[in-house]
């Protein structure tokens, strides 16, 4: 009973002093001369930091991880095309990508309305749309041409998971292209004896955090694949599935292309071949 109280002490404490910290960093303002920052409370649901210089750092790194991986595999985003950032939060990927000449049309998606918010009212160029955490997303079929998705599924419980890859696959074009990144092997000895045998017995196994509890809703904590699991759940959807294990690296990026004709998939045909990259 005593070591229950605390621990709900503790949680709210550390609540209270994130809301604190959070305060003061938005009064100490970002770098002179820099684009728009985000609030630091939406900065750290993003990425659980306050600090300004890793915000833009790792933004402009997965901006440009997205260039190289849809390259890989034949997808330029040039103009023409159309992008979404599925899960696009204040905008720390998007940003880099906009008012860039050149560039795909560019749209983000995201629950928190906040930073949907914040994003329509600093990054020009860009189309925003705040979503209820359920499908439909607010596009007709076969819309995008690329859709990204980085640090989403990471967090998505499975039923959630099902549900958007579902969406996703309506969304885009046959030959279009979906990237996403999942908390894989590397990220997985952070699980504790019991999680990592329920991830070898299931493929997925979905954790809550009682620090962010009030925080963020109960469907989206952290969540770990195998990639047997992701490369097989993928398959129901999308071909050439490529998995590629990122040295170093703390999520793993899987990369895919919407088959071009669903109609031979559901007859146990596939346009492209699902496998596997190293």
């Amino acid at each position: 009973m005593v070591k229950s109280i605390a621990k709900a002490v503790y949680y709210r404490l550390f609540r209270m002093q994130l809301r604190i910290r959070c305060w003061c960093a938005d009064r100490m303002g970002g770098p002179a001369g820099e684009v728009p920052l985000p609030p630091a409370i939406l900065r750290f649901r993003v990425m659980g930091s306050l600090s300004v210089d890793e915000f833009l750092r790792v933004g402009a790194g997965c901006a440009e991880l997205i260039r190289r991986e849809l390259h890989d595999v034949g997808m330029e985003l040039g103009k023409g095309r159309r992008a979404l950032d599925f899960g696009c939060g204040c905008g720390r990927t998007i940003r880099w990508f906009l008012g860039g000449g050149g560039e795909a049309e560019f749209h983000g998606v995201d629950v928190d309305g906040d930073a949907v918010e914040w994003c329509k009212g600093h990054l020009e160029g860009g189309e925003f749309h705040a979503t209820s955490p359920e499908p439909p997303l607010p596009y007709a079929a076969e819309y995008f041409d690329v859709v990204y998705c980085l640090s989403v599924f990471t967090h998505l419980n499975e039923r959630m998971q099902d549900a958007w890859l579902a969406e996703l696959n309506r969304v885009i074009k046959p030959g279009g292209a979906l990237l996403l990144t999942i908390y894989g092997e590397t990220a997985s000895e952070r699980l504790d004896a019991e999680g990592r045998r329920e991830l070898r017995e299931r493929g997925i196994v979905h954790r809550r955090s009682k620090k962010l509890k009030g925080l963020v809703p109960e469907w989206y904590h952290t969540t770990f694949h195998t990639r047997e699991y992701m490369v097989k759940r993928l398959g129901e959807w999308f071909g050439d599935i490529r998995y590629r294990a990122v040295p170093g690296g703390e999520q793993d990026i899987v990369v895919m292309r919407k088959l071009l004709d669903q109609r031979r998939r559901l007859a146990g045909e596939t346009e492209h071949p699902v496998g596997e990259d190293a």
